[in-house]
């Protein structure tokens, strides 16, 4: 017998395999254990799960690469957009509208509001306005420690002052005539319908910015007009009046009013504020602070001065997109005539005016806390105000209300609100018929209001 030594080399560098072999018929014989050189299958099939996972894992990052690449543009446009909304409100800070007040300016306060409390304790006394008396008594000694003292704290007494005036202004005396009917008995609005009618402005689209409704006033015919922003989207002249609802539908047997001769006369419209109360336009005048109406039987012009309401895109309509020119806005309701603008005095918050439409004069005034720029539209119901806020391009949300019987607050409302395009340039109601109307980026909608 022959012994042989075989040198086997495996697989795998490094290892090697000895055996003993021995000659049988002429044939060298060796047992040789092969295990060594089997394929490690566990191992492959180990590496292959590991492969696939890394796989999955690489396609999920290009998804969210492909993904953030189309989102990014996006959101650079929206921290642009936030960005310019934010220099809109820099002349809060350089102007000094959030430094203390003067001691001056909050005594000349306090003598007004002694005057109107005294007024309508004198013309309607009541508990209230002795409660009133009283608080503002309070208010007189704590300024006046304040300034024996050395120690300012004026923005309290600044919102003091606020809440006495709204209940001094819900204490005077309401005409018979603005005494609330129907549903005002419900005071707060509960729903919104769907649009009933979603129509083109029959000026065409590229008018963004204008007002249409029904003519407001329990005696007047169903009338309708449309009122169209020109003049690089800031005033108009025109206002276009249809005799009825069939003829406003179908844009036939209209008449084009003006309420000035041209565009940028100083009695010519300004923004998309305009409301039209039994045959008469209300409206902001050309870049002024003031109110003009236009009476379409008399074709005749009134002003009525707001000494302190920002204008000229002070304070407009914004929320997500500001509609410009819109620092001053008109509504009309069962209890009568409102403006709704904003002041520094009232740090740009929303500020509400009761006007007598026989003397064209404020009657009343309130304070709110609402931020004027923070909302997208405002209209009035039943003396109360409400005011949206965008949602989606398909979505409004009615979200605030204040009451201004008792002067309190709401900011919990959701009542959704439906339209076509996302900027909403006038909302208003109609106690008439008990509808809100839009002007939605060249859209006509109307909707029913719910109590």
């Amino acid at each position: 017998m022959i012994l042989l030594v075989l040198l086997l080399t495996a697989t795998q560098a490094g290892h090697a395999q000895r055996v003993q072999g021995e000659e049988k018929d002429g044939s060298c014989v060796c047992e040789v254990n092969s295990a060594i050189w089997a394929f490690p299958t566990a191992k492959y099939e180990a590496v292959s799960d590991l492969l696939e996972g890394c796989n999955a894992t690489v396609q999920q990052l290009q998804k969210q690469v492909v993904m953030t690449s189309k989102e990014l543009p996006k959101m650079q446009a929206t921290l642009e957009n936030v960005k310019a909304r934010k220099l809109r409100f820099n002349y809060l800070d350089t102007q000094g509208l959030y430094n203390p007040l003067h001691l001056r300016q909050v005594s000349d306060e306090l003598q007004d509001l002694h005057q109107i409390i005294s007024q309508a304790d004198k013309d309607r006394p009541t508990a209230e306005t002795q409660k009133l008396r009283k608080e503002l008594q309070k208010i007189q000694k704590d300024v006046e420690d304040m300034y024996n003292d050395n120690t300012f704290n004026l923005e309290a007494v600044k919102e003091k002052l606020r809440y006495l005036n709204n209940r001094v202004q819900t204490c005077r005396t309401i005409p018979a005539d603005f005494t609330s009917k129907g549903s005002c008995s419900h005071r707060i609005m509960s729903n919104i319908s769907s649009p009933l009618i979603t129509k083109l402005s029959p000026f065409g689209k590229s008018y963004i910015l204008g007002a249409w409704g029904r003519d407001t006033s329990a005696g007047s015919e169903e009338k309708y007009w449309v009122q169209p922003v020109v003049n690089s989207q800031r005033s108009g002249s025109q206002i276009r009046y249809y005799p009825s609802f069939e003829d406003f539908m179908a844009g036939r047997n209209h008449r084009d009013e003006y309420v000035a001769s041209s565009y940028t006369h100083s009695d010519a419209i300004q923004g998309p504020g305009t409301i039209i109360y039994d045959g008469v336009v209300y409206y902001q005048c050309y870049t002024t602070a003031d109110l003009c109406s236009y009476n379409l039987k008399t074709k005749k012009n009134d002003r009525l001065k707001l000494p302190e309401a920002g204008v000229n895109n002070k304070f407009p309509y914004c929320y997500y997109d500001c509609r410009d020119w819109s620092d001053i806005d008109l509504a009309a309701d069962s209890e009568g005539l409102w403006v709704m603008y904003a002041t520094d005095g009232n740090y740009g918050n929303m500020v509400l005016s009761r006007v007598n439409r026989a003397g064209f004069n404020v009657t009343q005034t309130w304070k709110t806390r609402l931020f004027k720029r923070s909302v997208t539209n405002a209209f009035m119901v039943c003396g109360v105000l409400y005011a949206t806020r965008y949602v989606d391009q398909y979505k409004e949300e009615v979200f605030y209300a204040f009451d201004t019987a008792t002067g309190l607050e709401d900011n919990t409302l959701s009542l959704p609100l439906e339209k076509v395009s996302p900027g909403i340039a006038n909302l208003h109601y109609n106690p008439t018929d008990m509808k809100l109307y839009m002007y939605n980026d060249g859209y006509l909608l109307s909707f029913q209001a719910f109590f």
